[in-house]
């Protein structure tokens, strides 16, 4: 039986759950906003988008893996208008061979600020 790792903890011990977990080959990166590690985010859903794709290509580096390494991503999002926008985003981090993706429309976020929040299964 493969062994469960923590690799990041939530920003606040407030927050009952990990950033990152790697079980064997796998890692499982929690909903991830567009804030920067300022604390600045993004008026607009590319900005967000870009930032939130960079937060996460930073979380599974640490985890020893790659966006390339992408399984599965979920996207929820506030208002499914601003699909293509936040797809053609989306498109250049994943333009060759893209995971597969279930993006949902939802009716609020943690952050009342954000505009989107992606989540990543990858491999190692």
């Amino acid at each position: 039986m493969p062994e469960r790792k923590v690799i990041s903890k939530a920003p606040s011990p407030a927050l009952p759950f990990s950033k990152v977990i790697a079980y064997g080959d796998l890692v499982f990166v929690s909903g991830l906003v567009g804030r920067d590690t300022e604390g600045e985010i993004p008026h607009n859903i590319q900005g967000q988008t870009k930032q939130a794709l960079e937060n996460i290509r930073r979380e599974l580096e640490l985890a020893g893996t790659s966006l390339d390494k992408v399984l599965k991503a979920t996207v929820f999002i506030v208002d499914m208008e601003m699909f293509g926008e936040m797809n053609a985003v989306y498109h250049s981090f994943f333009s060759a061979d893209p995971p597969a993706r279930s993006c949902v429309e939802v009716g609020a976020l943690p952050d009342p600020e954000a505009l989107l929040e992606i989540e990543v299964i990858a491999g190692r």
